[in-house]
């Protein structure tokens, strides 16, 4: 039974020190360490709320939608400039000589 016991606790010794070293591979220096950076993470996505989160993403998806029709009014002004001046239409982000 004590061979048991001292067979365990060696085989828990080396899982501990594969961790280890296996966290040291990324940066980390040992279990403790991880432990607070959990803790520091976990405070800080706590200080963002998801309706936060939520709005930022709305707010970003209204901007695309507003660029990308911003882009395509240019797109129209560029072609109509060009029937109008008598020359081909450029291509999108290519800019005409003034």
């Amino acid at each position: 039974m004590a061979g048991d016991i001292r067979a365990q606790a060696e085989e828990l010794v080396r899982y501990y020190s594969e961790l280890v070293r296996r966290l040291a591979q990324t940066g980390v220096r040992d279990i403790a360490e991880l432990l607070a950076l959990y803790e520091q993470l976990r405070r800080a996505l706590d200080a963002i709320s998801r309706q936060e989160l939520g709005w930022a993403a709305e707010q970003a998806d209204r901007l695309r939608a507003e660029l990308s029709r911003l882009d395509a009014d240019l797109t129209a002004l560029r072609r109509l400039k060009a029937a109008v001046d008598g020359s081909p239409a450029l291509a999108p982000g290519v800019r005409a000589a003034s």
